[in-house]
């Protein structure tokens, strides 16, 4: 059973520092309603329920459960009300945090929606559910096949994408397969791009990140920080839409007005991009020929884990500023990793530099 509305110091504050503006309040179903329609759907309806689940999987968890969302928030509650939040919250495992975030972005958006969904019958509150996953979806969906559409112009391939199948790219496209090839490969040597293209060596696994994510295309293993996530098709994927110039149209970024990169987004931007190099016809998180759950989770591991902080603020900075160049930011347990995976390489890179300087540097 969810429990009454909760308004606490804590959640204002957290509320003055979200990193984008929110959407008008939407007001829950007093009923039961039809199935959805498309047009229902679209970001353009701001005040539905759906549209508020394309929000929080684009900025807050791409891979969500709405029914463990709902389900989160009692204990929540109660330990906001008993004064062991902290605890809480700090006991709690990477996916109950990040249950615990959506949570609070409900209440953000929406300041009364648990205490409108506790007042729900059992059949509202699972239309309710249905909507937020309709949203859950439908975000994924329209962003993929954004990306999917608009890279064929992003830059001149190849042989050329346009008009083309989706399935002639991946492993069967020279320049898609070099994209996805991680930096470990050097695809200019004969033999390591077919190990690669025809042997599955490496493996496209989760582990082992896209080419495509580095600054002009290209990694050093020995220093594989250096152009992460800087790579010109994310930027894309993040912030143009197909004939966006033409039409005026900006990308997703620009559609929540976000005013700080946050790694959430350019973990969902890093997905979206990965599959629109591959030749799979359809998106699945996880039953396909990828693991894109693990995926996403890897790299919000990496941008979130204090061990990698120094890198990623800078990282992050570098993107605010080319994102927002004028202005002023106040915002300064993953499946795994293989031996030879990107985290390993990341790690490998840390280990030698404390090395070189004698240990861990002393934090102020």
């Amino acid at each position: 059973m969810v429990g009454p509305q909760r308004t606490t110091p804590s959640r204002a504050r957290r509320q003055d520092t979200t990193p984008y503006n929110h959407l008008p309040p939407a007001p829950l179903a007093a009923a039961p309603t039809a199935v959805a329609s498309d047009a229902a759907l679209s970001d353009d309806n701001s005040s539905s329920i759906p549209t508020v689940a394309r929000q929080i999987t684009r900025m807050v968890a791409m891979f969500w459960s709405p029914r463990t969302a709902l389900n989160a928030y009692p204990d929540l509650q109660e330990a906001i009300e008993d004064g062991s939040e902290a605890t809480l919250r700090a006991a709690a495992s990477p996916a109950e945090k990040r249950y615990y975030d959506i949570c609070d972005e409900l209440e953000r958006i929406q300041p009364d929606f648990f205490e409108q969904l506790g007042a729900m019958g059992s059949d509202c509150r699972r239309q309710v559910r249905k909507e937020l996953s309709d949203g859950q979806s439908g975000a994924k969906a329209e962003d993929n096949n954004k990306v999917k559409n608009g890279i064929v112009h992003w830059r001149k391939w190849s042989p050329a994408l346009v008009n083309e199948p989706k399935t002639i790219r991946g492993l069967f496209h020279p320049e898609c397969a070099r994209l996805l090839a991680p930096i470990t490969v050097d695809f200019d040597n004969e033999e390591e791009r077919r190990q690669f293209t025809e042997c599955d060596n490496p493996p496209m696994t989760s582990s082992h990140w896209p080419r495509a994510l580095y600054l002009d295309d290209e990694g050093d293993p020995a220093q594989p920080s250096k152009g992460l996530l800087q790579g010109d098709l994310l930027y894309k994927a993040s912030f143009d839409e197909p004939n966006a110039a033409k039409q005026g149209r900006k990308g997703i970024a620009h559609k929540y007005q976000l005013g700080v990169i946050t790694p959430a987004f350019l973990a969902y931007a890093a997905v979206v991009l990965r599959f629109s190099l591959s030749s799979e016809a359809h998106f699945n998180d996880t039953g396909g020929t990828f693991n894109y759950v693990d995926f996403y989770n890897q790299i919000r591991c990496y941008l979130e884990s204090p061990k990698y902080e120094k890198t990623n603020k800078i990282l992050l900075a570098w993107w605010n500023k080319k994102v927002f160049p004028n202005s002023i930011q106040t915002h300064n347990n993953a499946m795994g990793d293989e031996p030879s995976g990107m985290l390993s390489l990341l790690d490998a890179e840390i280990e030698r530099e404390q090395s070189d300087s004698g240990g861990f540097e002393d934090e102020e």
